[in-house]
């Protein structure tokens, strides 16, 4: 599986350089982004090259999905070892009932020497 996932990093690797040799004019295009704000104010950027703003994309939203995945590790974390601290107390509850003595009187016994 591991061969696997190394094989399709790779392609992906290659691909994307092939992309980006085959694009070079249409990347170092340079753009400049605009946000208007309800007409009342318009923020634009400084001139970027397409190439910038698309590895700035894919790396926000790297860190967007490693952030993600981090933090579901660590609820991931915390719930197994609330678990496992359940388990083992259950653990010794069975435990001690297993090894606890029987002395409750037998029920049965009684009516078979009343009759």
């Amino acid at each position: 599986m591991r061969f696997i996932k190394v094989l399709l990093l790779l392609a992906l690797f290659v691909f994307s350089i092939l992309f980006f040799t085959q694009n070079d004019d249409a990347l170092l295009q340079e753009l400049t982004l605009k946000l208007d704000i309800f007409s009342i104010t318009t923020l634009h950027s400084i001139p970027l090259p397409l190439s910038v703003l698309i590895l700035a994309s894919f790396v926000a939203g790297s860190i967007l999905t490693m952030f993600y995945f981090v933090v579901d590790k660590f609820r991931a974390t915390s719930r197994l070892k609330e678990c496992k601290t359940r388990m083992a107390s259950l653990e010794q509850e069975v435990n001690s009932l297993r090894n606890m003595p029987i002395t409750e009187d037998q029920p049965y016994a009684e009516k078979e020497e009343n009759a």
